[in-house]
């Protein structure tokens, strides 16, 4: 069974930082997928996705695993490791 979380861009702007706690499946692995948007809501090509897995006892601690591009119309997608206890953030940056 798949979930989709959205988060709009009112919701990244303001806050800066949107936080989301799901429950995944037992499956050995993870996809994620989504869209990148402007302020204005049109898709953003060429965005940088990038994925790090956060220190549990110190979230300022990171690993970096590795970044992703959205395409032409604003999506990119990857897949992860399903690890126990781990905690995975995504940011988004703009192209140039």
């Amino acid at each position: 069974m798949s979930s989709k979380l959205c988060f709009t861009g009112c919701q990244l702007i303001c806050s800066e930082i949107v936080t989301a706690d799901v429950t995944l499946s037992c499956d050995s692995s993870l996809v994620i997928t989504g869209t990148v948007y402007r302020p204005n809501g049109i898709p953003l090509p060429n965005a940088a996705v990038e994925v790090r897995v956060l220190d549990a006892s110190d979230p300022s601690q990171f690993i970096r695993i590795g970044v992703t591009f959205s395409l032409s119309d604003g999506t990119y997608g990857f897949t992860l490791p399903k690890i126990k206890g781990r905690q995975y953030q995504l940011l988004a940056y703009s192209p140039l």
